[in-house]
């Protein structure tokens, strides 16, 4: 038996009623609010970090950012003010907020006077009692540019303040940076004290048929060294090693046993290798057995018969070559095992890394790596190794055609090459050399790697990307001899800031500042220095690493009260901090 339409329209009508008394307690604002807060995705729990990267650094917040179903971004105020210095006024249901010369006056959460289409978000929202502001409006009114970090992947947000969007994309989201100036610091052979020594690999480059001499001509710059991969088992490279001093320059060579550890012995090829080598009269890069920390060479998977090895090649090359340099050279990732492999201060001369920006990984569409900071690919090897060793860059290419999409990426190339040569004599004063990787893989690579194409002498762009990148006076051309004692390191990434302190990771006091630290409990170190122990604010932030979306923890401890407590001579300059010990 159905229900008559009589009683139908009075439960309408009661209906109707109590909607209607909900919105005269309420209020329109309220009711919408209360909506707003019933919004699904909008827990940290959904992939959010508590991360924010604004001019390049990074900042922890103390809210969830927060998204709707749409994927719209809101970020808390308190957390805006923070960041930004934004000013916030409120008056009664009003509130302006202004940033620079940008303003915005909400009514009742409604943006006041909006030219706003109407399918445009106009309100802000409240969640737990806090106004959060959608990423539209934070660009619309504040004039801060919100945008995904790492290509969407971590949903980690990135801000541009207006300064930052009118520079160019290479010069973009620089951030902080550490200096530490030293003296009575000892230098590694032949290292320069100022300026990296500049180098490049060219020996398949068929464009100018290898001819080193023609690649200084075409990028108008003298390289100071060249290099080229020999196999273990194969003779010492005399001839091509003497073309390169003619050229100018002295040798690199990356000694690979490609047949397995187990071939490396002090044995009568290995000591004729080293004298060969120490005939030349010249210094010699030997990168023995490089990028073990990948499962790709014949090396790798053995830290332990690895260290064994390259022992042995040092302790010959210092009794027959002392002209060598034993250059332990990594690739930028992998980074868990890299320190696996490290043999120890005493057997390294130099600390390297091989950094590649390419726009796919792995010839795959799906995973696309366009985003990558080739500063921040080199940060990990440096703020870990730097601090005992020079680094070498020992190869590093941008990609300008692909494969993976069948694209031209010119634009990419040269903003990739820019980046790195233009910043790292100015905020990484410990890379002593650096070597770009002229080839075109999709000729030169063996097969199932034919996948990019990194030559810079085929494209006038990338050319001259390159060539106006290395003028500098900074890119040395010839082997350089000063026994300064002085020396400076830098820090970088591993820092965030938190209502206006700055947190560094502690791996920057204990061995560059060279301070011992105790845990005392979850928001407290106990540091000591010269004889004094401080207590010093402890926090933590979980950051991504430069590549591959993974993840890696900062265990920051104060640095501004780590400077006042123990009264280091220092100095603040915009996005620099320099220390004096």
């Amino acid at each position: 038996m159905g229900i008559p339409k009589k009683s139908i329209f009075s439960i309408l009508i009661s209906l109707i009623l109590i909607i209607m008394t909900v919105v005269f307690v309420l209020g329109p604002t309220k009711l919408f609010n209360k909506a707003e807060q019933l919004l699904s995705n909008a827990t940290p729990e959904n992939g959010y970090e508590m991360e924010i990267m604004y001019d390049g650094d990074h900042y922890k917040l103390d809210y969830p950012i927060l998204s709707d179903k749409n994927s719209e971004i809101y970020i808390s105020l308190p957390d805006i003010q923070l960041i930004t210095d934004t000013d916030v006024k409120k008056n009664g249901n009003s509130l302006t907020l202004t940033y620079l010369d940008n303003s915005v006056t909400y009514q009742n959460s409604l943006v006041k006077k909006s030219n706003a289409k109407e399918n445009e978000i106009k309100n802000y929202k409240l969640h737990n009692e806090l106004v959060y502001l959608p990423e539209e409006h934070i660009e619309k009114y504040l004039g801060i540019k919100v945008d995904y970090y790492l290509d969407s992947k971590f949903n980690t947000i990135s801000l541009l303040s207006p300064t930052e969007q009118q520079l160019e994309n290479v010069d973009r989201e620089i951030g902080t940076t550490i200096f530490l100036h030293k003296s009575n610091v000892p230098q590694s052979k032949y290292e320069p004290r100022n300026g990296i020594y500049l180098g490049s690999y060219v020996i398949q480059d068929e464009y100018i048929n290898a001819d080193m001499n023609t690649f200084n001509e075409v990028t108008k710059k003298q390289h100071a060294s060249f290099f080229r991969y020999v196999g273990y088992g194969q003779p010492f490279p005399t001839e091509w090693a003497e073309e390169v001093i003619k050229a100018g320059g002295f040798p690199q060579i990356a000694w690979e046993p490609n047949n397995g550890l187990e071939e490396v012995n002090d044995d009568e090829y290995m000591r004729q290798f080293a004298r060969d080598a120490n005939t030349l009269g010249v210094p010699v890069l030997l990168r023995y057995a490089s990028e073990m920390n990948g499962n790709w060479t014949a090396y790798s998977g053995n830290p332990e018969l690895y260290i064994e090895k390259w022992k042995v090649v040092h302790d010959v090359m210092e009794e027959v070559a002392p002209n060598v340099m034993m250059l332990w050279n990594v690739f930028t990732m992998p980074e868990d095992s890299i320190d696996d492999y490290y043999p120890g201060d005493p057997y390294v001369d130099y600390v390297g890394v091989n950094i590649y920006n390419v726009v796919y990984h792995n010839d795959n569409l799906e995973d696309k790596s366009d985003f990558e900071d080739p500063l921040r690919l080199l940060d990990f090897v440096y703020n870990t190794y730097s601090d005992t060793k020079p680094i070498v860059i020992g190869e590093f290419g941008a990609t300008n055609y692909t494969v993976t999409d069948g694209l031209y990426h010119m634009a990419f190339a040269e903003e990739k090459i820019k980046r790195m040569y233009r910043y790292l004599p100015e905020l990484y004063p410990r890379v002593k050399f650096i070597y770009y990787f002229d080839v075109n893989n999709l000729i030169n690579a063996p097969e199932g790697r034919k996948i990019n194409n990194y030559a810079i002498t085929e494209n006038e762009r990338v050319k001259n990307a390159y060539a106006n990148s290395i003028q500098s006076e900074s890119y040395l051309t010839t082997i350089q001899n000063d026994p300064s004692t002085e020396e400076t390191y830098s820090y970088r990434d591993f820092l965030f800031y938190y209502k206006d302190e700055l947190y560094v990771d502690q791996q920057f006091v204990e061995e560059y500042l060279m301070m011992e630290i105790k845990e005392l409990h979850e928001t407290q170190f106990s540091v000591s220095y010269n004889g004094k122990t401080a207590s010093i604010s402890r926090n933590t932030l979980q950051i991504n690493k430069a590549a591959f979306f993974e993840k890696r923890t900062i265990n920051g401890i104060s640095l501004d009260e780590i400077i006042k407590e123990f009264n280091l001579e220092h100095k603040y300059d915009g996005n620099t901090i320099h220390i004096y010990q």
